[in-house]
């Protein structure tokens, strides 16, 4: 048996010799052929088709990531600008405010020295009209104390007109007096 297998690979030529078999041969490469046909034609380009969609959503991905990546750069100056804004805003209202409080109490100050000056005014004219009340009653009295001496001191009932000048002239030496 091993002599008629050394004959076979004899008469096979190289390819027996390594073991080959030519028909084996061809009918394993007639079968790759086809089997690779099929690949190609059902298997690889659909997969190529999906690979290629697959990077372009991954690029559109990226791009839109850039994209938000800048529209989220431009909110935050956004935001920075009004942020800014808002302060000066706020820091005008505040000034105003100020310049308000002080108009305000420039205004509540005049008021109160203009009632002060009132109260002073008022108070100054009711000591007046007082002293005036006051010197009427001491010029009454005065008079009948002097109506009194006189007769005390004449011994006589002075009539109304000697009265009157009597009165008159103390009530100026009295006055002169104050």
């Amino acid at each position: 048996m091993v002599q008629e297998t050394v004959q076979a690979a004899e008469s096979a030529g190289v390819l027996g010799t390594l073991g080959i078999n030519l028909k084996l041969f061809i009918a394993q490469l007639v079968n790759f052929g086809v089997v690779l046909f099929v690949m190609a034609k059902w298997v690889y380009k659909p997969m190529l088709k999906a690979m290629d969609e697959r990077t372009a959503k991954i690029e559109k991905g990226l791009k839109a990531a850039e994209a938000g990546e800048s529209v989220r750069a431009e909110a935050e100056k956004e935001r920075l600008r009004l942020v800014s804004e808002a302060r000066s805003q706020a820091k005008a209202i505040i000034e105003e405010a100020e310049a308000s409080a002080v108009v305000r109490r420039d205004d509540m100050v005049k008021r109160a020295k203009t009632e002060v000056e009132k109260v002073v005014t008022d108070g100054k004219e009711a000591i007046r009209a007082e002293k005036e009340k006051m010197m009427l009653e001491v010029k009454g009295e005065a008079a009948e104390l002097i109506a009194s001496a006189a007769e005390k001191v004449l011994g006589e009932v002075v009539d109304s007109d000697k009265d009157r000048k009597l009165v008159a002239a103390a009530a100026k030496k009295a006055a002169a007096a104050l």
